[in-house]
């Protein structure tokens, strides 16, 4: 490895993983992240004109199954980069390759579970897999730490991709089952081995806004859906009523969502809360453009004298699994109470369905709108909100913090052991409770490992240039450090570095 090479200093601006710094402060989405993100307004305006061209039971499963690959794509690339983002050319050329891929499959999906769009729609899926699984393979080659996480991932994502390839060998509907065991295997790659999630932090203040903007996207499409129901009917009182309710509920699912929502379940240092919000996540957005292409099809009935049965199923459904889903998620987070209102709100609405086929058009989008509305003065009179803490460290200090307590590492000439037999090493570490230099696991002999066994010391500190993070054997996670490690040299036996 180049690392073994004396002398050799690592880029600064290289992969690395960003979220074991407890030092760094509320970080935002960068503007890489905001260019990323239009590819996804092609995405989800791509699905949602195929929901409001086939409002049947069977275009809605097809909206779905389909949403679900763009949700995960995007998901998949924020993890990585609230991870792993840097400045360098190669992850930017990396990130354009995925933006291209992604725009690429977004063209196939109206095609697609047909005899000639299946091939285009498995390959441009397969090539935004690629690129994903190319950045995790760099992680893990720069970066240590990541290697057992990039390589869940790399394993995860590369058997979906292999029986993605697989299903153009069969024929449907087989081959739709094998999409979907692909997809079912993404969404469930994360968590194939829990204890690296746990260990591997995440930004507290980079996801919950990353998860807001994706939601922006989908709110936005839905107004687009208001606009173009008004401009494809002659505008009277009726129709413009109901534009305008339209408009008004979208502001209503803001509300909730961005001012009792975003930041309860994501922000939390537990792990199950932020499970539920990332899966709830998809619910969220899908029925948000459902509800939006059920309010284009409601201007459209303004001239029936009901709204039709599939334009109730979008906003009765549509707003049902919208508020289901922000109950589970606030239940989950602990932050839940009238959860019997909730439940009783949302079976109102899904009874809506059926009562508003006797209802006058206008009369069925006022009780859809009250329910968005109520919904709104609920949680600002009786939710519950979790105090909002300024700390942003993703990382949680553990009972053996007071044995950190040497900063300064007794060796200034690399790993002691390794020193002493003229060995080489990858990457040093620092023992807090004595200053023991030792090496890394990816080194060959491993002492920092060993010296935690003969001594039980359980805190060990990186010494590498750049990186400011603990880790206790014991509990087996990264931990905060209190302060920097002080400034050390080591050019004997493996590789210069330099800590500030």
């Amino acid at each position: 490895m180049a690392t073994d090479v004396p002398g050799y200093i690592r880029r600064t601006n290289g992969p690395r993983l960003l979220t074991l710094d407890p030092l760094t402060r509320e970080r935002h989405a960068s503007w890489l992240e905001l260019f990323f993100d239009l590819v996804f307004v092609l995405a989800v305006a791509q699905v949602a004109r195929i929901l409001a061209d086939n409002t049947d039971v069977p275009g809605v499963f097809r909206y779905t199954f389909l949403f679900v690959p763009i949700w995960w794509s995007w998901v998949g690339y924020t993890f990585y980069a609230d991870r792993f983002e840097s400045t360098e050319t190669a992850y930017r050329l990396f990130t354009f390759a995925g933006m291209f891929a992604m725009a690429a499959f977004s063209l196939t999906l109206g095609e697609a579970f047909t005899p000639g769009g299946d091939m285009p729609f498995v390959v441009t899926c397969v090539g935004a897999r690629l690129v994903l699984m190319g950045l995790y393979a760099r992680a893990a080659y720069y970066i240590p730490l990541a290697r057992a996480v990039s390589s869940q991932y790399i394993v995860g994502l590369g058997v979906s991709v292999l029986i993605l390839l697989i299903s153009l060998s069969v024929t449907a509907p087989a081959r739709y089952y094998l999409w979907a065991a692909a997809i079912l295997i993404e969404l469930f790659t994360p968590f194939f081995v829990p204890r690296l999630t746990r260990a591997i932090p995440v930004d507290r203040s980079h996801l919950p806004e990353r998860f807001g903007l994706f939601t922006i996207i989908v709110l936005g499409e839905a107004v687009i859906a208001t606009a173009m129901g008004a401009s494809s009917v002659q505008w009277n009182a009726t129709s413009i009523a109901t534009a305008s309710m339209g408009f008004a509920m979208a502001a209503c699912i803001w509300w909730i969502n961005f001012e009792f929502l975003e930041d309860d379940a994501l922000k939390s240092r537990s792990l199950i809360p932020r499970i539920v919000y990332l899966y709830a996540h998809f619910f969220i957005v899908a029925s948000i453009v459902a509800i939006g292409i059920g309010v284009e099809h409601a201007i459209k009935d303004t001239v029936d004298t009901h709204l039709h049965l599939p334009t109730l199923g979008l906003l009765g459904g549509g707003i049902a699994i919208y508020l289901s889903a922000v109950t589970i998620v606030k239940f989950a987070a602990g932050i839940s109470k009238l959860l019997f209102v909730r439940i009783v709100t949302v079976v109102f609405s899904l009874a809506m369905i059926l009562v508003g086929q006797y209802l006058p058009p206008i009369a069925s989008v006022v009780v859809f709108f009250a329910i968005l509305v109520f919904g709104v003065w609920l949680e600002g009179r009786f939710g519950e909100v979790r105090s909002r803490d300024e700390e942003f460290s993703s990382l949680e200090t553990c009972e053996h913090a007071d044995q950190a307590r040497v900063f300064t590492p007794r060796s200034s000439h690399g790993c002691e052991e390794c020193v002493k037999n003229n060995y080489k090493w990858v990457h040093l570490r620092v023992c807090l409770t004595c200053g023991h230099v030792g090496c890394c696991d990816s080194s060959r002999y491993k002492h920092a490992t060993k010296h935690y066994h003969k001594d039980h010391h359980a805190i060990m500190a990186s010494l590498e240039p750049g990186e400011n993070w603990a880790w206790c054997y014991t509990d087996e996670r990264f931990v905060p450090l209190r302060q920097r490690v002080a400034s050390t040299s080591t050019t004997h036996g493996g590789r210069a570095g330099i800590v500030s």
